[in-house]
């Protein structure tokens, strides 16, 4: 009992920097939108696009640096050459775009095999417009990649890292940084996830398990970065290309948002398995440091 009771104490000391710029970011986030509403009504930071998730995510990348500053002198040179520096090198590039192809790849097929059932309609000469929506979508995917940086160097890159000094074993890292991840999706109304808005919740949270898992075994960030933009750009594509049509009346298993379907979900949870069964005894073990 008192050996659990120093447990739980030893990780909320370590947690205690995530609580705080957590509610730093709230204040921030109540100090910036009535700016933003001054210059236009119709804005909101949480969301509007463009500007609005580039100050936002400004603002996140800020209190990452200031809550990195609160590691001791070797964890911050650890956690810049993790999260940061790995960029100035080249030997990043040829497993983020492996990774990235495969997960859009997966994502593309998913797409292809509910287009050929009577709930999602094809529309093939849109995609011809492909070549002049180029710029576009060599945007969407810069902004795409800076979004998987951000918030991987957020969810995996520091809370895991933080929650990983607390000695606490490498799944219950996964577990907590993945319901965090989850919770942060709806700032305003958490608890919409786990009430409302349950299928979209748990959709987030098992996608922040498997990223979560791909940190942990790879030691890495842009192993996760990959499969996260890989995702997440297809979404952005079908936004600037639009050429899937969802009918009015889905099955239960399928929501035009794919987060939120059954169908997705047993698709994570088909990874997640694999990636544990092979991986099993890395996510039981505890940090020696």
């Amino acid at each position: 009992m008192i050996s659990s009771l120093r447990r739980v104490t030893q990780l909320l000391d370590v947690m205690r920097p995530v609580f705080l710029s957590a509610f730093s970011i709230f204040i921030s986030f109540c100090l910036l939108q009535p700016v933003a509403l001054w210059l236009d009504p119709s804005f909101t930071l949480l969301a509007s696009r463009s500007v609005g998730k580039i100050a936002f995510t400004l603002v996140v990348i800020a209190h990452i640096i200031m809550l990195a500053a609160t590691l001791p002198q070797l964890e911050w040179r650890h956690f810049v050459q993790r999260n940061v520096m790995f960029v100035v090198t080249r030997s990043w590039l040829a497993p983020f775009f492996t990774v990235f192809a495969l997960f859009a790849s997966m994502h593309t097929l998913l797409l292809f095999c509910l287009a050929s059932t009577p709930y999602v309609t094809g529309y093939i000469p849109s995609v011809i417009t492909i070549f002049s929506k180029l710029p576009t979508l060599a945007f969407g995917f810069v902004a795409t990649f800076f979004l998987a940086w951000t918030e991987e160097a957020i969810f995996r890159g520091t809370v895991i890292q933080l929650l990983r000094r607390g000695k606490l074993s490498a799944l219950s890292c996964v577990l907590i940084s993945a319901l965090i991840f989850m919770l942060a999706h709806d700032v305003t109304a958490p608890w919409n996830l786990l009430t409302s808005t349950l299928p979209l919740g748990i959709g987030l949270f098992l996608l922040g398990v498997m990223l979560a898992q791909l940190f942990i075994i790879s030691n890495t960030l842009y192993i996760g970065m990959g499969a996260h933009a890989g995702l997440v750009f297809i979404k952005v594509f079908l936004r600037r290309i639009p050429c899937l049509t969802y009918t009015d009346h889905l099955p239960w298993w399928l929501h035009s948002d794919l987060r939120q379907s059954p169908l997705v979900h047993l698709c994570f949870l088909l990874v997640i398995v694999s990636i544990f069964w092979k991986k099993r005894t890395i996510f039981f073990q505890k940090p020696t440091f």
